[in-house]
């Protein structure tokens, strides 16, 4: 969401995400997914049929609350908040088991409070490794990249957002205290294959704002302010967000927006470069992913 004055950077843990950082908008929408929603908000799960019925996308959403046992059944998409679990290991290890081949899973865990509870970026690699799991993305992925945390970050070109323990980890111990870390998760060894953002025919789509509101927050040097941890930090940004962010509307293709700023002066060899730069800042603080195909 937007603070009148920085970025504030989360996640939701809609279909939209769930596209992307799991399924790299490859997989079409029409595809049915079979969904399990496990903790203590059922609302979770109510907010998910919606976004089923209102897109009109084929699927189920089931509800699992704290303590019931697992019905033996699989899901591509299992959303998982073990933040309050008294034994999230064997909960973990329990849900895991219900992946349908390809898919996978949302986790969110208490933040390590340094006296022993919840878990630090390291533990987090353990706990999902002991369940056969690893991490496709930290939530958002310049969250823990410790380049952003420097005096002077430099523009992100970045388009890989898959995670790098030793760098997550030197992030978090840079940025201060959280409340929880939130990852997307598939099977080890299960690698996610996204969607080429420079493909002329890719679809980029907002995800949690208007682009009116985020081009309003770019100061005048052309950063933008955006709360990590409890610091805030002034992101970079090409100049040109400002004109491209409110076009970005889930209709026009990135060949549009090309042909759009063509019409501005801004030759394509130009156009590339900052849309790759645009791409990997914003989809790095997941404000801006690519829709899958229908």
């Amino acid at each position: 969401m937007e603070h009148a004055d920085y970025l504030t950077v989360g996640t939701a843990g809609d279909l939209s995400e769930a596209d992307y950082w799991l399924f790299g908008a490859m997989r079409p929408r029409s595809c049915p997914l079979r969904v399990l929603v496990a903790g203590d908000d059922a609302a979770v799960a109510a907010r998910l049929a919606e976004a089923f019925s209102a897109g009109g996308r084929p699927g189920a959403v089931a509800f699992l609350a704290p303590g019931a046992q697992p019905v033996h059944s699989v899901h591509d998409y299992i959303d998982c908040d073990l933040s309050a679990d008294a034994a999230p290991r064997a909960r973990l290890g329990a849900l895991a088991d219900l992946l349908a081949p390809g898919g996978g899973m949302r986790i969110v865990v208490a933040a390590s409070d340094g006296r022993g509870d919840g878990y630090d970026v390291a533990g987090l690699f353990d706990l999902l490794a002991a369940a056969g799991l690893a991490p496709v993305c930290l939530m958002a992925p310049l969250e823990y990249d410790p380049a952003l945390l420097d005096a002077e970050p430099a523009l992100c070109t970045d388009l890989d957002f898959q995670p790098d323990r030793a760098r997550a980890c030197l992030a978090e111990s840079r940025a201060g205290e959280r409340a929880f870390h939130v990852a997307y998760v598939r099977r080890a060894g299960d690698r996610v294959w996204r969607a080429d953002p420079m493909d002329r025919d890719s679809v980029p789509v907002l995800h949690g704002g208007d682009g009116f509101a985020l081009s309003r927050l770019m100061r005048p040097d052309n950063r933008l302010p955006v709360r990590l941890g409890d610091r805030v930090v002034l992101v970079p940004v090409p100049s040109q967000s400002r004109g491209l962010l409110p076009l970005i509307d889930g209709r026009r293709t990135v060949g549009d927006l090309m042909a759009i700023l063509d019409n501005r002066g801004v030759e394509a060899d130009q156009f590339r470069q900052v849309w790759r730069t645009m791409f990997a800042t914003f989809a790095g603080l997941s404000r801006l992913l690519l829709q899958a195909p229908p």
